[in-house]
């Protein structure tokens, strides 16, 4: 395994509100990000497996959310890292997987694999 030949990518979500959110990796994962992008768009969804600076594998998903479905949108939990407050809200970060909750965590969007949930 080398740097060059591996995925290598890091995704770095946002810790709060208006905090910034990095992807930093390699060419090679760069350009696989970017074909799932395109499969998204396609497709609707797409899987694919990275690395970690660490050596540990993990699987990215891209999911395209109609341009027509912003309540499905917004029914997400939100992509911040950080817990605070004393009420779970679509403001703040929850890991809930019960059906129909919300927020509701991103991996219920995904139709092709629902044993990922």
């Amino acid at each position: 395994m080398t740097f060059k030949s591996t995925n290598f990518l890091h995704v770095y979500a946002q810790y709060m509100p208006h905090h910034e959110s990095f992807i930093v990796g390699n060419k090679k994962a760069l350009l696989e990000l970017r074909k799932m992008i395109d499969e998204a768009l396609k497709e609707g969804e797409s899987v694919r497996d990275f690395t970690a600076s660490d050596l540990e594998d993990y699987q990215t998903f891209v999911i395209n959310v109609a341009d027509d479905d912003v309540e499905l949108f917004e029914s997400l939990e939100m992509p911040y890292v950080g817990q605070y407050g004393e009420v779970n809200s679509n403001i703040f970060f929850v890991n809930e997987i019960s059906e129909g909750s919300k927020p509701r965590p991103p991996i219920s969007l995904y139709k092709k694999n629902k044993e990922h949930l």
